[in-house]
């Protein structure tokens, strides 16, 4: 029932969640021939017929009768009704599903109307004329002619005229005669019709399709093997198509037949199949085939089909086309070819006129310029262009043709399309589904063993099982398979391996299979038959009846095993409660005791409180106070928790004068400068500010001041506080840490210090809950303690000598002296530019305060000088000089005036700064010789370096401590480090002063250190000065900020060198290297470096008698060392 005339390509557009959002439909190999002549038994396509049978007003609105009147669908032998077809409800169906699918109503109706012109012309029949040929019925012309929208002698002369001669020559028509006119109007018939097919076609895909599919799977859906009664020039094609396919069913399926053995790494008898490649080549081959032949028998304007079959005879008498046979009558006008499926009969009759698609001028012009029916024409240009563009795609670069586009066959473009459509599925991976018909009566219950057989033997099934009988056709995962059956194992301890490869293989062996009836591979198990498996399904049975026999007694058993288990729970609480009580009783008697213990202690404890509170003179301490100290320690419990306070517990600092000079009471007395005793490093939890968050962070209590760290490596600092200035309050939750109000530095920010986000830098608050209570105790000790010692030290008066001379007498501790003072401008906080004058005075205490004025009636500020540094301004002069060159000053009246700039100079400490200036340059000077000296003596109240010892580091990452004195130079500290790591010439080593960070002021990262500079008065005091600009307030100062490093600076005695001396050379290189410092221009020391490192290698790990002998290397041993 021409279910398949043509082969249908679908491409099922895919989501990337595997949705099917599309499909693209590509049609091969249209059967055209069956347009115009279709065999006895068949019919014509079923759209003529339903387009007959449509209903009564679309029939009227086209102008249509019955089916019956129109030839290409009325011929001998013809089909008129199908069993499983009802062509009135197939047209309903038709009708709506075009619009449905992207036809509009205008579309559709164009659509039909193209149709109707085919059975109407193939109506039009010719007889001979006065010349050539003339239609036998012109009303018949007329119809056809207004469907097409010409008049009825433009298409009289494009089918029964020829155009002749073009290019350079004038042109002339030739009539032809009706046979040729006939020939015309079949192919102008086909012509049509395959532009409607394609136009379905390609308005489909544009509203199915999508360009944009994650995935794609093609389904092909094409015509079968075919064997007639009588089998004509379509059959043969068809055939063709099923060899082709045939060819890459076998040679795909062995070829997956054979990978499968050879991917698990089985053995097998590999099989041969015979290929039908020669009969492919026998109808395809060009020059010398059977398409071949009846291409050149069509032209030859005299080709006959007896002409083609004698030719075809002639050609393939040869024992080499085995495949041809020639019928044993001469008479009989067919041959055979003995396909895949069997031997098949041909008859020639009608092939050459079959095979002609010739389309003249005149039919292209009459579709494509004179034709008014714009959807016709349109369709047909575009069809034209297409086949240019393909013509020119496949012509040869370079190779220049003339006489236009080559004209094509049926066969030709058959054979073209075939080979696009494998082209293509050569490049996919196959899948096969092969569709069989129980009967050819379309009947339930009607089964035809002879034509099951048939299409088992045309679809290459019969084949394809030989192929999987050849080898074990019974196949599972081995994975599963094991799973399933290994419960049938006698020993289930046995199965023990590796891979489930192995196992399995013991598993066989335990069951006692025939080797020779499977084989193990990697991920499959291949038996040769099913009975194995009935075998192990029957073992497995027995198997797991043992097994829920099993279950079955046990769950029997499980009502009173948990009436058991309930008992013992109830005895073994009853035991344990038994037990808790002799426990208890043993625990009263021993918290009886400790109780008296207590009570004895707390009472010692109040005995010695009041003997010191007797021996006390403090006014403070009154009768009440007393009582309520004592209740504290008698009943905490009641009267709260409080600080013993005995003698042995730490006291706040306090300074204690001691008498230094003279044995006389009333002669003065030298009070020694208090030190910082407590200090603390750990991790708490804390926040900066009331509004802050609460953060873990590494805490250092150093030297009176308090610093938070967000770690404790890199030691970035978070916030500091001067605990000289600070109150500490310990509360229910939380310890705080406050500055006190006017205690902050009136001074404004540096411009790459950014505020705090919160701007509660005047609180830090520790939280206790994170803290035992004993320990949170003992840390708010701490910090009072530390307090109380940064009270000490800060209000410590020191003795400042401007002139030099050192004074003998003791300093005042009780009033501060004033060092120096006087008026200074002063850059305004929250301002640029700005200045004002204020009256600043420098006191021994080591305070910077300044007035509005010199009666000091109101404090503007004050500044804490040891947590600062000096830093000048250097600005230059710029004095101009008149027409004589010599420099010019100020005119005033004919007078000349000396112009004298001011300086400027700064107090920083981290991100606070202090701004100074004077218009009289010698006022500055004097003032900075006064800061210089002053801050040298208060950086030892608190000082960041230790001045008693220094750490020195070597090359090779090492370092040794080294005690300091006034007067340690920087050649005592190398001479010490030679002596002490055995270097030989102290001259050849020097110190290098290392600044790591790169924000120090002087921009200097190394220096190497002169030999006569102390190291006590002028490098640590320049590291001191250098942190504070840097850091600011803080407790310490991160390691690797300051360091003198060990190098060698010359080479004079190299061959007096000790291995240590060698061992620092080599790891001062190494370092060099990585740093990228080199002595010569074009870097050449890398490679000795290089080969020095690869001797390094070499030596290690030898013994001391194997490095006393030459080291010798292999050929290009040294050299490939080298090269990496």
């Amino acid at each position: 029932n021409n279910s398949s005339r043509f082969g249908k390509h679908f491409d099922v557009q895919f989501s990337a969640n595997g949705v099917i959002i599309g499909a693209f439909t590509s049609a091969y190999l249209l059967e055209k021939p069956r347009i115009t002549v279709h065999l006895e038994g068949e019919r014509n396509y079923h759209v003529f017929y339903m387009l007959a049978k449509a209903p009564a007003a679309v029939r009227e609105s086209l102008g249509l009768t019955k089916w019956q009147d129109y030839k290409i669908c009325n011929q001998k032998g013809t089909v008129a009704e199908v069993t499983t077809w009802n062509d009135a409800a197939e047209f309903e169906d038709m009708h709506e599903a075009l619009l449905k699918v992207g036809f509009t109503e205008e579309a559709r109706l164009e659509l039909y109307k193209m149709l109707v012109f085919v059975l109407q012309l193939g109506n039009l029949d010719f007889k001979p004329g006065k010349e050539g040929s003339e239609a036998k019925d012109p009303k018949q012309v007329e119809a056809c002619a207004a469907l097409l929208q010409v008049t009825p002698q433009q298409l009289m002369d494009a089918i029964s005229y020829r155009t002749m001669g073009g290019g350079k020559l004038s042109t002339y028509k030739v009539p032809l005669e009706p046979r040729a006119a006939t020939a015309a109007r079949n192919s102008l018939c086909a012509h049509i019709y395959c532009l409607v097919f394609d136009c379905v076609v390609s308005v489909i895909n544009d509203y199915i399709s999508v360009y944009n599919a994650a995935h794609c799977v093609g389904l092909l859906d094409i015509f079968g093997f075919e064997n007639f009664k009588t089998n004509s020039f379509p059959q043969l094609c068809i055939n063709f198509t099923n060899e082709s396919l045939h060819n890459l069913f076998i040679e795909h399926v062995f070829k997956l037949e054979q990978e499968v053995y050879v991917k698990e790494e089985v053995e097998w008898n590999f099989v041969s199949y015979e290929d039908n490649q020669h009969i492919i080549d026998l109808i395809a081959k060009r020059p010398i085939c059977v398409l071949g032949l009846l291409d050149e028998g069509c032209a030859t304007g005299s080709g006959k089909d007896s002409t083609v079959l004698d030719n075809m005879h002639a050609t393939f008498a040869q024992p080499k086309y085995k495949a041809y046979t020639k019928p044993k009558k001469s008479s009989d006008r067919t041959f055979v070819l003995s396909h895949y499926a069997g031997e098949v009969v041909y008859t020639i009759e009608g092939w050459v006129e079959k095979n002609k698609d010739e389309l003249s001028p005149d039919v292209l012009m009459l579709l494509e310029v004179h034709s008014q029916f714009e959807r016709l024409s349109e369709l047909a240009r575009a069809d034209t262009q297409k086949k240019l563009e393909a013509a020119e795609s496949k012509a040869k670069p370079g190779k220049r043709g003339g006489g236009g586009m080559k004209k094509k066959t049926v066969a030709k473009t058959f054979s073209e399309q075939l080979a696009t459509l494998m082209e293509k599925l050569r490049a996919t991976e196959h899948h096969y589904i092969r569709c069989l018909k129980p009967n050819q009566t379309l009947q339930a219950g009607d089964w035809d063993n002879d034509f099951m057989f048939k299409q088992l033997a045309y679809s290459g099934t019969l084949e394809v099982t030989q192929i999987r009988k050849a080898g074990l056709n019974v196949r599972r995962p081995l994975k599963h398979f094991y799973q399933y059956y290994k419960i049938c194992a006698d020993d289930p301890s046995a199965l023990r391996a590796g891979t489930v490869t192995k196992r399995t293989e013991l598993l066989l062996k335990q069951l006692g299979v025939d080797e020779n009836k499977y084989r193990v591979g990697k991920t499959l198990l291949f038996l040769l038959n099913f009975e194995i498996m009935e075998q192990l399904d029957a073992i497995r049975t027995e198997r797991v009846a043992e097994y829920v026999i099993i279950l079955q007694s046990y769950m029997r058993m499980l009502k009173p095993l948990l009436h058991y288990k309930r008992a013992k729970r109830c005895i073994l609480r009853l035991q344990g409660f038994c037990k808790s009580w002799e426990i208890r009783r043993a625990y009263c008697e021993v918290r009886a005791a400790a109780k008296l213990l207590e009570r004895w202690t707390r009472t010692y404890l109040a005995h010695q409180k009041l003997l010191d509170m007797r021996e006390s003179d403090d006014p403070a301490l009154t009768p009440d106070k007393k009582r309520e100290a004592l209740l504290k320690i008698l009943y905490p419990a009641k009267h709260g928790r409080g600080r013993i306070g005995l003698s042995g517990k730490r006291r706040p600092l306090r300074i204690q004068p001691t008498r230094t000079v003279g044995d006389d009471a009333d002669e003065d007395e030298f009070v020694e400068m208090p030190r910082f005793e407590v200090a603390y490093e750990g991790w708490l939890v804390c926040k900066v500010g009331q509004m802050g968050k609460y953060e873990k962070r590494y805490v250092s209590l150093k030297q009176g001041t308090l610093s938070l760290y967000v770690d404790h490596e890199a030691l970035q600092v978070v916030h500091s506080l001067n605990m000289a200035s600070c109150a500490v309050s310990l509360k229910s939750a939380a310890i705080e840490v406050r500055r006190a109000d006017g205690a902050g530095l009136f001074l404004q920010k540096r411009r790459r210090f950014k505020a705090s986000r919160w701007g509660g830098g005047d609180v830090v608050v520790f939280q206790r809950d994170s803290l035992a209570p004993e320990a949170s105790e003992a840390w708010a000790e701490k910090l009072q303690a530390s307090a109380g010692e940064a009270r000490a030290v800060d209000g410590y008066k020191m003795q400042v000598s401007l002139d030099g001379d050192q004074d003998e007498k003791p300093v005042d501790q009780k009033v501060a002296a004033v060092i120096k003072e006087g008026y200074l401008r002063k850059k305004k906080e929250g301002t640029f530019g700005k200045w004002e004058r204020r009256f600043f005075v420098l006191y021994n205490d080591g305070k910077l305060r300044y007035y509005e004025s010199k009666a000091k009636a109101e404090e503007k500020g004050a500044v804490d000088l040891r947590w600062f540094a000096l830093k000048e301004v250097e600005e230059e002069m710029e004095v101009a000089e008149d027409d004589t060159g010599e420099s010019a000053g100020l005119r005033v009246q004919g007078q000349l005036f000396k112009v004298v700039k001011g300086k400027q100079f700064s107090l920083i400490s981290g991100k606070h700064a202090l701004y100074m200036a004077s218009p009289e340059r010698e006022l500055c000077d004097e003032w900075i010789a006064t800061l210089q000296q002053t801050l040298a003596l208060l950086y030892q109240k608190s000082p960041f370096f230790n001045p008693e010892v220094l750490r020195v580091y070597m090359m090779d990452g090492s370092f040794t401590s080294i005690p300091l004195t006034e007067n340690t130079h920087g050649r005592d500290v190398a001479r010490f480090m030679c002596k002490k790591h055995g270097l030989n010439n102290e001259t050849e080593w020097g110190l290098l002063e290392l600044w790591d960070h790169p924000g120090i002021a002087g921009n200097m990262t190394e220096r190497k250190l002169p030999g006569d500079e102390l190291l006590l008065d002028q490098t640590l005091v320049n590291w001191e000065r250098a942190a504070r600009i840097r850091f600011g307030i803080i407790s310490q100062v991160p390691a690797s900020s300051f360091r003198l490093v060990m190098r060698k600076v010359t080479s004079l005695l190299p061959q007096a060198r000790t291995k240590k001396e060698q061992q620092l050379e080599f790891c001062q290189a190494m370092s060099d290297l990585r740093e990228g410092r080199f002595t010569s221009p074009d870097n050449s020391e890398i490679f000795d470096l290089a080969a020095l490192a690869i001797f390094k290698d070499l030596k290690e790990g030898m013994t001391e008698e194997e490095q006393d002998d030459d080291l010798v290397l292999e050929e290009g041993e040294l050299t490939g060392q080298l090269h990496n």
